[in-house]
């Protein structure tokens, strides 16, 4: 395939390791905010009654406590510690 406009949208290695550099740093700055945000969100709801979706099941019970990677929901005696990465959705 040697047409003459083959070429035409490759750009240098140089401009996509750049370009790949910036898109990661903005989606680490995005992340990093929202993971802020959401522990500030559960640690003012420390205490109450709380739903977690989790891929497996929904956990309902009281919130305990609230940990940079994780949290932990106590119902009826029994704990769960869930990773923040495997919350799908909060109630």
């Amino acid at each position: 395939m040697n047409h003459p406009y083959y070429y035409r949208y490759v750009y240098p290695v140089s401009e996509q390791i750049e370009y790949a550099s910036e898109k990661r740093e903005s989606t680490s700055r995005n992340t990093v905010t929202f993971t802020k945000q959401l522990l500030n969100n559960l640690q003012q709801r420390r205490g109450g009654q709380i739903s977690v979706a989790t891929p497996v099941e929904v956990i309902r019970g009281t919130l305990e406590e609230v940990y940079p990677d994780h949290i932990l929901v106590s119902n009826e005696g029994e704990q769960y510690q869930i990773r923040l990465e495997g919350i799908i959705y909060i109630n």
